[in-house]
């Protein structure tokens, strides 16, 4: 009896001590957890903190490049406004240059009605002075500048055939004339314009050998070169044309001599023949 109660005595002292070491490893287990969970929560706020830093920054940089993007909106506005300024000062400024050329055209316009009647005026005096009664010499009783006049005015107008017919009347009636370089000069134009080539030649060579120092002159080599072109004989053009640019370097018709000679390409002027070692010309092939 006595060990039977004993094992009891045993049997329940062991149940509690078994009981408490089964909560002890609970309770250490639910601290392990605890721990788990603060190092989750606390790895959970931390990315929660950088992640808020990020979005911060985010924000910080959207902010600057709102400003940024604003203050280039502005500039482009003020540039837009000062544009439309300008525009309209340019255009006032091009409206006023419209209204003086307009002004300028009409007074051209008036000028050239005015040369224009003259030339009307001129035509119908050379008109009544070529009727002259019968048995009068043709340009009898006029002075040497009316004749001349005459025949320029039927140049200007384009009556080539009176031109021709005036301009030869007056270097024959009056060769000293200072007008006679000129008369002969406009009569080789005049055949040039009917297209007798040869005839302007020989006009233009009057000018050059009886007026050497006349301010026709370097024009009529000119003329007399473009007329040997006519011609096809660009040798004779040539040869013309270089001694133009010899006799007159400083004429406006040399400067176009020169351009001449470029289209032809030729050399404004000729290279001397080769000599040979003994001095003596080498002869040509």
């Amino acid at each position: 009896m006595k060990k039977s109660l004993v094992l009891l005595g045993v049997f329940l002292l062991a149940t509690p001590l078994a009981a408490l070491a089964g909560t002890k490893e609970e309770i250490i287990r639910l601290q392990s957890d605890i721990l788990q969970l603060q190092e989750q929560i606390r790895l959970i706020q931390k990315g929660m903190d950088e992640n808020s830093g990020v979005l911060k920054s985010l924000l910080e940089q959207l902010n600057d490049q709102i400003a940024k993007s604003n203050m280039v909106m502005e500039n482009l506005n003020q540039s837009l406004v000062n544009q439309k300024a300008d525009a309209a000062n340019v255009a006032s400024q091009v409206k006023q240059e419209i209204q003086k050329l307009s002004l300028k055209l009409d007074d051209t316009n008036n000028r050239v009605a005015g040369v224009y009647q003259k030339l009307e005026e001129n035509q119908v005096k050379t008109a009544s002075m070529r009727a002259a009664p019968p048995g009068a010499e043709a340009g009898a009783g006029l002075e040497p500048d009316q004749v001349y006049n005459q025949a320029y005015n039927d140049y200007l107008m384009g009556n080539f055939d009176l031109a021709i017919t005036g301009f030869q009347d007056f270097v024959t009636n009056y060769p000293n004339n200072e007008y006679s370089d000129n008369a002969l000069h406009y009569l080789g134009v005049a055949f040039m314009e009917q297209g007798r080539f040869e005839q302007a030649i020989q006009a233009f060579d009057q000018v050059i050998n009886l007026h050497p120092k006349g301010d026709k002159t370097p024009v009529a080599f000119y003329k007399k070169a473009l007329a040997y072109q006519d011609l096809q004989k660009n040798e004779e053009s040539i040869d013309t044309l270089r001694k133009l640019i010899t006799l007159y370097p400083e004429s406006q018709e040399a400067k176009l001599a020169a351009q001449e000679l470029e289209k032809l390409g030729v050399a404004v002027q000729e290279a001397p023949p080769a000599r040979t070692p003994a001095g003596r010309r080498r002869p040509r092939d």
